[in-house]
């Protein structure tokens, strides 16, 4: 499959306002949403940017603007073997664009009761929200520290390392519920490693080298970050991961996934609680629409009951594909546009119930849990990062396997 286009299409753009300090605006939603979903703490937020901060501290040099230019004009031009064809390119792309991208994924985990409570019933916790009963039972799991079987995430087109850094942060949300605060943490003088009662292993896919970049990520996850010399003793108490290594684990997978053997495909998804395609699967679409629906179609006989498909992508007019033939075959302009969102639901809600099952039943084999054409996730002018970030707009929708 091709490696996610993440084209730097630019909300409200944030200037820097010094060589190494940029203020980032706005709030994580927008006004008026349902109070009830979770907003992720800012403490949380500067714990992420500062995973990327640090990981890629020597990719900010001289040649930092000269690279994102490159990035830039590959991406433009759909060049994605260039886009990411050097370990140089592709760490300034994980420094520029994967951060927003780790942020609004985080909040959007957050946000996902279905998710919550699929991996919560490893601990017998079955819940619906996490409400007050619910955060009891996660204590309880927590408390007993059940070893609990691992949840697979599989992360099609993951190679530029957001969704590791946003499982590893929405592990770290969870286990707040659970663990000293920071407070009780600092008057007692222990030091604590913040482990999470659940345990994630994630596999990352993508059809670019990005082995070295995301196992950096994740090692920054999992690993206390370095302090300075004559750090405080509180500084050095307090000092943790962001979550445990123990608790999220990580393969990544070097692989076209359009052009996987119909064989191995079983070893990768059968098992898994939830498969991403993150800013992907319209760039699959646009490369084979015939090979991304038996992708489709194929992890619908593989999956599991219960198992969830989270799909986040770019809104409206830049998530349409062309299909059609043309008399004049290099015309794409007469080709039929299509939304990605209707193809998605055509493929699981209508094709999969049609002919796909196993048992050719003809009943629905997903159900749509959520859909939204767009959303914004908005920085805090409290965050600090590097080099310019820009908001994200973004459609989600959530299915289950039945």
């Amino acid at each position: 499959m091709p490696s996610k286009s993440d084209s730097p299409r630019a909300g409200n753009k944030i200037k820097a306002t010094g060589p190494k300090t940029v203020i980032l605006q706005s709030i994580a939603t927008r006004p008026g949403q349902n109070s009830q979903r979770i907003h992720i703490s800012i403490e949380l937020q500067q714990l992420l940017l500062n995973i990327f901060k640090d990981t890629f501290s020597a990719t900010f040099d001289s040649k930092y603007s000269e690279h994102v230019q490159q990035v830039k004009h590959h991406l433009y031009k759909r060049d994605f073997d260039h886009a990411f064809g050097t370990e140089d390119l592709r760490r300034v792309y994980a420094m520029r664009w994967s951060p927003i991208r780790a942020l609004a994924y985080t909040n959007i985990f957050c946000n996902l009761s279905a998710l919550t409570a699929r991996l919560l019933s490893a601990f017998g916790a079955g819940v619906k929200n996490l409400d007050n009963s619910s955060t009891d039972k996660l204590q309880d799991a927590a408390g007993k520290r059940l070893a609990g079987k691992i949840s697979r995430i599989v992360c099609v087109g993951g190679g530029a390392g957001a969704e590791i850094v946003a499982l590893g942060g929405y592990l770290n949300h969870l286990s707040r519920l659970t663990l000293p605060t920071q407070s009780n943490i600092l008057a007692t003088g222990e030091q604590t490693e913040r482990v999470s009662p659940l345990h994630v292993a994630v596999t990352a896919i993508d059809i670019a080298g990005w082995d070295s970049v995301v196992c950096d990520l994740h090692s920054s996850t999992t690993t206390a970050p370095l302090l300075a010399q004559y750090a405080s003793a509180n500084a050095k108490v307090a000092n943790a991961p962001l979550i445990g290594p123990e608790s999220l684990g990580l393969e990544f997978v070097k692989q076209d996934v359009l052009n996987m053997a119909s064989e191995r495909m079983p070893a990768v998804f059968a098992d898994a609680t939830l498969v991403t395609l993150m800013f992907t699967l319209n760039e699959l679409y646009s490369t084979s629409m015939s090979a991304t629906t038996n992708l489709l179609l194929s992890m619908t006989l593989i999956l599991s009951p219960g198992a969830l498909l989270l799909v986040v992508d770019s809104p409206g007019s830049y998530s349409t594909v062309r299909i059609g033939k043309t008399i004049d075959s290099g015309d794409e302009s007469k080709k039929k546009r299509y939304p990605m969102q209707w193809l998605l639901d055509h493929t699981l809600l209508e094709s999969a119930a049609i002919g796909s099952s196993k048992n050719a039943s003809g009943e629905h084999q997903w159900e749509k849990l959520e859909s939204r054409d767009s959303q914004w996730f908005r920085l805090s002018d409290e965050l600090r990062y590097p080099v310019d970030l820009e908001d994200m707009r973004y459609q989600i929708h959530l299915y289950r396997r039945l």
